[in-house]
């Protein structure tokens, strides 16, 4: 049987040019630290195969290419949450929809406060507990660390729901619709907290008046859109060796009344178009941000649009090369966008 060959579509050259650094200059040193900090702390609780799963994140990449202003501290903080929200996947992806409420309670409860998790033996708590959510709470911007708290606070009840969604998604007669799953799928990627560290990171201090004017709400949303779009594109692969690909825009766009009559290269046509739209509708918003009549808070917008646009191109750049989605077979394939599902 010969092996299905998918043209993917070319997401980075729909998308407007960085306005950073291409990557951070501090991810030789973030990245040499992380590799140091996963020998000496994971070695003590798992196996050599879920620390090569932690390697093969690459999570120092892609804070670097996604936070390509981030100065030593602040790279080092983000690879570290990015890391507890491994954390958080890893001890709800495969469980029960009880036992994964449970989990992202407790997760949740140690990233307000470590002490509290000092009962827990799970080791992904343990480690949290070690020096983890202290080491991120101090690079936070102290005027950002309750915004940060509350994003994680609907990330987590997210992640419980989406294992819900997960059982019942198991029944192949199910039916989907691909606007309400974009809706859900907008919480359950985790990136809410990522723009909160987008304004630490770049000293951007947007009271929520700022924040909640409807045109920035929608350019918000648009990224969000175009990052779950990306993320089950390219994790496509490995999520239809894990579990069928479940939860992912692909096989909704299958189960959709409106698309089920696409084959899988149809559907993956599909969701490039729907990133068109949203990367899209992101330039729209861009174009028609206010004034506020206050030249500091309009640069601060102004760079909040900078930050959301690096964070989008960046988690593809990351997504084309890390070796946990493992999407391309060779240099050529990636260059020609082509997946081969073998």
């Amino acid at each position: 049987m010969s092996t299905p060959v998918l043209h993917l579509p070319d997401l980075l050259a729909l998308c407007p040019r960085e306005t950073g650094n291409l990557i951070s200059p501090h991810f030789q040193e973030a990245d040499a630290d992380y590799r140091t900090w996963v020998e000496k702390t994971l070695g003590g609780y798992f196996s050599e195969s879920d620390i090569k799963e932690v390697s093969n994140a690459e999570i120092p990449l892609v804070a670097a290419l996604a936070w390509p202003l981030a100065n030593t501290k602040d790279l080092c903080a983000i690879v570290a949450y990015l890391t507890l929200s491994w954390m958080l996947e890893e001890m709800t992806d495969r469980t029960s929809s009880t036992e994964s409420e449970k989990n992202s309670k407790l997760w949740l409860t140690v990233l307000e406060n470590p002490e509290a998790g000092k009962e827990s033996r799970h080791p992904m708590i343990q480690i949290m507990r070690n020096g983890m959510v202290a080491s991120l709470k101090d690079a936070v911007d102290p005027y950002h660390w309750p915004d940060f708290l509350a994003v994680n606070t609907e990330f987590a009840k997210s992640i419980s729901g989406e294992a819900h969604d997960r059982e019942l998604s198991k029944d192949p007669n199910a039916t989907r619709s691909i606007d309400s799953y974009m809706m859900t799928r907008r919480e359950t990627i985790g990136v809410r907290p990522c723009f909160v560290l987008i304004q630490s990171t770049r000293r951007l201090y947007l009271p929520d008046r700022i924040l909640k004017h409807p045109i920035i709400e929608e350019m918000v949303n648009a990224i969000l859109d175009t990052s779950y779009i990306a993320n089950d594109i390219y994790s496509f692969k490995k999520e239809m060796v894990q579990n069928g690909a479940l939860i992912n825009i692909i096989t909704v766009i299958h189960r959709d009344p409106g698309t089920k009559h696409l084959d899988l290269q149809g559907r993956i046509d599909y969701a490039g178009k729907l990133f068109e739209t949203a990367i899209g509708r992101f330039q729209k918003c861009r174009e028609m941000l206010p004034s506020f009549d206050d030249p500091d808070i309009d640069r601060q917008v102004s760079e909040y649009a900078d930050g959301l646009l690096d964070w989008t191109v960046g988690n593809i750049q990351w997504s084309l090369v890390n070796h946990r989605y493992n999407v391309f077979n060779d240099d050529e394939d990636r260059q020609k966008n082509i997946m081969r599902l073998d």
